[in-house]
């Protein structure tokens, strides 16, 4: 399995994830969110990683021109989008095309876009055409509890059947898509459901579940959990 840290705010709790393996770091630049942190902030933080590479921006733009001045200010190519439609994304990630021949393991664009998707309860008709649409033009969607409309930050769990139920209209629709699970993920659910639910999802995105209180983590269970992972 592939862990996710999220909501990254200071070079101590950075240095613990990298050191402890965390796969991808997440820092978040939505106003609304508690774990808020600032374009430039991100940008030094980011300054400090040993592998840039996992360095996720968490944006939830108002149009296509605020995503993209986001990216160019925190250098960082791996999004994960908490807004914009199916539409915008596929222009965002025309503007971002590589040229020439790419290798078959590369990425045929130049950013990795994650598309978070809310589930509030059960998948009616209209959320399973949400999710087959942002498969059809990202790279990853991640699966977040939705309430009143918006997603991140919630701590509740999706039923693991309901995430289930996603994964697989998700795949169904694009096999090539990659899953991100969150919503109150922890190492207890990992634990317990982890087996069953890494057949389906290919990473597991946690924020709450490994924090003292909001935006401040807690080394200890950052290293359960990277234990958990390698076992």
């Amino acid at each position: 399995m592939k862990i996710k840290i999220c909501g990254i705010r200071s070079k101590e709790d950075l240095k613990v994830c990298e050191e402890e393996g965390a796969d991808l770091i997440g820092f978040i630049n939505i106003e609304r969110s508690t774990r808020m942190v600032k374009i430039g902030e991100i940008k030094n933080l980011i300054s400090f990683m040993k592998d840039k590479t996992k360095a996720v921006l968490v944006i939830e733009p108002i149009n296509m021109a605020d995503a993209e001045e986001k990216i160019i200010k925190s250098g960082i190519t791996n999004i994960q989008l908490h807004s914009l439609s199916p539409e915008e994304i596929s222009q965002l990630k025309e503007k971002y095309q590589k040229t020439g021949n790419e290798d078959e393991t590369q990425q045929s664009h130049g950013l990795i876009i994650t598309r978070a998707v809310g589930i509030a309860g059960v998948i009616d008709g209209n959320k399973k055409r949400e999710i087959e649409y942002f498969a059809d033009v990202c790279d990853f969607l991640l699966f977040d509890t939705e309430i009143q409309g918006k997603t991140g930050g919630t701590g509740r769990q999706i039923p693991i059947e309901t995430a289930i139920k996603a994964a697989k209209i998700a795949k169904t629709r694009n096999k090539n898509i990659k899953l991100t699970l969150a919503g109150g993920m922890n190492i207890f659910r990992i634990k317990n459901e982890g087996k069953t639910l890494e057949k389906f999802f290919n990473i597991f995105d946690i924020n709450s579940g490994v924090e003292n209180k909001p935006g401040v983590k807690n080394n200890s269970k950052i290293t359960e959990l990277m234990k958990i992972k390698v076992v």
